[in-house]
């Protein structure tokens, strides 16, 4: 698929803000905004992939729902997220790295979602959880 070219006019302050974040990040206003418009729509495109997700655990049996509520990210997923934390508040991150970021942290929000809705089930069919809460610490 090409990509499409758009010409768009922004509000002076948008532009303003826009701009001042491209300087942040040494991007270029266009670069900035294709940023923008990228993390939006892979924003709602994932949710609806962890609302599924959610909505299965209802019919889990109980291991799998204590397997659910005891994963874990690993460590590398979290120094990668972490390593490009840093590189933002440096210099910036490009195109791909942000969309690795957007990546990781759908990933940590979706392991998080499911960990506390399984959790909550297994309360609610009665079992005792609140070494989960504690498990992390």
């Amino acid at each position: 698929m090409n990509p499409q070219t758009v010409t768009i006019t922004l509000p002076p302050p948008v532009y303003r803000c826009v701009k001042q974040q491209s300087q942040l990040t040494h991007s270029s206003i266009a670069e900035e905004l294709l940023a923008v418009v990228t993390d939006y729509s892979l924003h709602y495109a994932l949710t609806d992939d962890i609302e599924q997700e959610l909505a299965q655990l209802d019919v889990l049996t109980e291991r799998e729902l204590w397997q659910a509520a005891q994963t874990k990210v690993s460590s590398e997923a979290t120094d990668a997220m972490q390593a490009l934390v840093e590189k933002q508040q440096r210099e910036g991150l490009t195109d791909q790295e942000r969309q690795q970021a957007h990546v990781l942290s759908h990933f940590f929000n979706r392991t998080m979602l499911v960990r506390a809705k399984a959790a909550a089930i297994l309360k609610q069919r009665g079992h005792d959880v609140s070494h989960l809460v504690t498990e992390d610490e």
